[in-house]
């Protein structure tokens, strides 16, 4: 895979163009994300960035193209998964509950900090 082909992926992918930032692919369409992955070559590597609030960290270094496309669309395609079945009787319960788990809570920090003290 190279950058162009990244691109056409990550497009029929559903990817947002402002999550990423491929130089000498196809120019993205929209705003840039707030953060967002770079794929950039450098001489002998590619790296996969991440530009964050106008810092830049290295994310990944690959020895050829294919492999940094591959990670970054991997990484940018991965989903969340799915909550499980019963997750909204989980909350419902937890809700139910909250005012007891409150008060557990704060009896023990109330012992732990006696514990603390001696």
């Amino acid at each position: 895979m190279d950058r162009i082909e990244l691109v056409e992926a990550l497009r029929a992918a559903g990817v947002p163009d402002g999550e990423y930032l491929i130089p000498g692919g196809p120019a993205s369409r929209g705003p840039r994300a707030d953060a967002y992955y770079v794929l950039r070559e450098e001489p002998g590597v590619y790296l996969v960035t991440l530009w964050e609030r106008g810092v830049e960290e290295t994310a990944a270094r690959f020895a050829s193209e294919d492999e940094a496309c591959r990670y970054l669309y991997g990484h940018l395609t991965r989903r969340a998964p799915a909550p499980p079945p019963d997750s909204a009787q989980i909350i419902e319960d937890l809700m139910a509950r909250r005012e007891d788990i409150q008060r557990e809570a704060r009896e023990q920090y109330d012992r732990a900090r006696r514990h603390e003290r001696g």
